[in-house]
């Protein structure tokens, strides 16, 4: 959770002390073992640096080697291997940071380099020679990386805020991405909270020089079956072993590892060999897991706590700490969040603010998330039979489907239908279906809380309908299933939240190593034994509790959140009627369709039945708040400077 941040001006004007000061106020709790700058003429590189590695005590970012410089915000993985290949003496190894690693690694084999690196970075590499900025972030998209252009200055750093905050940087909240943020639609992953401010995607490069930007994507995975994994007990087998060296490579920290254990395939796997990796070292890891609290009384609801009992009796070296839904309040304490991120956060951040708490009280400084591990080591989303069936390998279709099926105990017409029919069938036929039953298609617009115009209606329509057929072809398509996605998978929320407690976000089953490995192996392997998620149940073999590693069901991941929204309909009804929000977002929200939202949600009686009414009413609610947010904060520097001009 280091930052780096740097300032190029393209015109030659110099670098004003006061917007140094600003960024380094902004990313102060980033550098709590660590600040750097430098400085010459008309650029300014910086760094802020929390020491989580062995080597990283040795880190003076902004590193200056000749005529080149670097700050880097960077995890490497494979390091002995990358300073073999640089031929580094043994004797110099323990002290060689990352950022050298990644500046050597330029000077040698130049741009291209990059995509022979492993890990989680984003960074900036000065060449005073010819005048130029190179910048890259890695290939998952795990370390942020924001700028700004305009007026021929180039501004990059870490966080929003830092950014959003210079008097010079021209920006104001773009309020339709907040509006796709709310319903749901992530088909511009580039664009952020700010108009102007833009995020470099995952995989991508750079550069910055007296002609202007030049942006390139350096890391393109391709599905490609290996001929080596020839059963499914191979790939499993060869999963594994990534696993466990990804977690050997993840658990290189000081302080302690922890792990938000929430009793899922993914979160315990990662719990499990990280628990048994440190073990062997004598060391213990800390958990922390969102549950119901004891005396919480709802036959209707239940939360993982059975699950994550039986990864703490298997692994004794855990010190388990618990979050409690009675706990939990939403749109309280807004301010403080919108005053550290500068953007809006994911529905349950009022989880992760408490888990992250639990591990900065136990002195964690590196976590390992299992989030999005359903999209890549434990894939609940690919279609393994269309794609068999349409690549006419009929003998190993027939034999899945019938797998598949006994054990998913469905009859075969529903069977045929959400396996093989749907995932292929065109649109327009699925729009005819949907149409003779007298539903509304999942991409219908028509019961978002929206006022549109004629225009804007067709647009979206429009946007909607090529993002649900993306998501369909998604399914067979298993390099556009696994990585890389049309949208950005982590924004800045994660690692943003986390870094206001000095703690380093990790995704082990995100690891490029890992991403490689599943782009090899045979699609029908990902339903090993005729399951759902297969290929980690096998892998897992031996190291997850069977009660977990054959489970089919998942609880949520905030447990009793239904009763935390009813709870909170008194919060929320005002803020259709704060007066200066109508010109800003008054003519974007419709009113009635979220009293209607709102209504449902009071008078359901189940907990289990308002899950899109739930998702949208406290997305929305957050787009309200934020922009009420601003609008404070804006009056607020409004009238502080014309009491500075009086």
């Amino acid at each position: 959770m280091s930052a780096i941040f740097g300032i190029f001006d393209l015109n030659g004007r110099s670098i004003d002390t006061a917007w140094i000061k600003s960024i380094q106020e902004d990313l102060s709790h980033r550098g709590p073992d660590g600040q750097g700058i430098f400085i010459e003429n008309s650029l300014l590189l910086g760094h802020m640096l929390l020491q989580i590695t062995p080597e990283s005590v040795y880190d003076q970012s902004p590193f200056e080697e000749d005529d080149f410089v670097i700050t880097a915000n960077a995890r490497l993985d494979e390091r002995d291997a990358l300073m073999e290949r640089l031929n580094i003496i043994a004797e110099k190894r323990e002290k060689t940071t990352d950022p050298m690693l990644l500046l050597w690694s330029y000077r040698k084999w130049g741009k291209a380099f990059v995509k022979d690196i492993y890990g989680d970075f984003s960074f900036a590499i000065w060449d005073k020679q010819h005048n130029e900025l190179f910048c890259a972030r890695d290939q998952m998209g795990v370390k942020p990386f924001l700028y700004y252009f305009q007026d021929n200055r180039f501004v990059f750093s870490t966080e929003l805020k830092s950014i959003v905050k210079l008097p010079f940087v021209k920006t104001e909240v773009d309020q339709f991405y907040l509006r796709d943020r709310a319903i749901g639609i992530w088909d511009r992953p580039t664009t952020t909270t700010w108009k102007n401010i833009v995020r470099l995607n995952a995989a991508s490069t750079l550069t910055c020089n007296r002609s202007g930007l030049i942006i390139d994507q350096y890391w393109k995975p391709v599905y490609k079956k290996n001929s080596q994994f020839k059963t499914a007990e191979q790939s499993a087998a060869a999963l594994k072993e990534i696993l466990q060296k990804v977690i050997l490579d993840y658990t290189r920290v000081i302080g302690m590892v922890g792990v938000p254990l929430s009793g899922g395939l993914d979160s315990s796997s990662i719990a499990c060999l990280a628990a048994k990796k440190m073990a062997e070292e004598d060391k213990r890891i800390i958990t922390a897991s969102s549950v119901l609290h004891p005396e919480y009384k709802a036959p209707d609801i239940k939360d993982e706590m059975e699950y994550i009992e039986t990864v703490l009796q298997q692994e004794t070296n855990i010190d388990a700490t618990f979050v409690y839904n009675t706990d939990f309040k939403f749109l309280v304490n807004m301010e403080e969040v919108f005053n550290r991120h500068y953007a809006p956060v994911n529905n349950f951040y009022y989880v992760d603010e408490a888990i992250y708490q639990q591990f900065k009280s136990k002195s964690v400084r590196r976590v390992l998330s299992g989030y999005l591990g359903d999209m890549t080591a434990s894939n609940s989303t690919i279609a393994p039979l269309p794609r068999l069936l349409l690549t006419g390998k009929l003998a190993t279709f027939f034999k899945l489907s019938g797998s598949i099926q006994k054990k998913s105990g469905q009859g075969w017409l529903t069977f045929l239908k959400y396996n093989i029919v749907m995932p292929i069938l065109p649109m327009f036929l699925i729009k005819i279906a949907y149409k003779l039953k007298g539903r509304k298609t999942p991409w219908s617009i028509n019961n978002l809380p929206l006022i549109l115009d004629k225009k804007d209606k067709k647009s979206l329509k429009k946007r909607f309908t090529k993002y649900y057929k993306n998501c369909l072809k998604e399914q067979y398509s298993i390099t556009n299933n696994i990585w890389p996605s049309p949208w950005e998978a982590f924004e800045e929320d994660g690692d943003c939240g986390s870094s206001n407690h000095q703690l380093e976000m990790t995704y082990p089953l995100l690891d490029r190593r890992v991403i490689e490995l599943l782009l090899q192996i045979p699609v029908e392997h990902f339903y090993a034994d005729g399951l759902k998620r297969g290929i980690i149940r096998k892998a897992m073999v031996g190291i997850l509790p069977e009660k977990i590693r054959t489970r089919k069901n998942k609880n949520p991941y905030s447990p009793g959140y239904h009763d935390l929204v009813k709870k909170n309909i008194p919060a929320i009804k005002p803020l259709l009627h704060i007066e200066r929000l109508n010109k800003l977002i008054g003519n974007k929200i419709n009113k009635n369709k979220i009293n209607i939202q709102i209504e449902n949600i009071v008078r359901s009686k189940s907990s289990l039945k308002f899950e899109d009414y739930y998702w949208c009413l406290l997305s929305t609610s957050i787009w309200i708040t934020f922009v009420n947010w601003h609008l404070i904060k804006t009056n607020l520097y409004e009238n502080t400077s014309k009491k500075k001009m009086e």
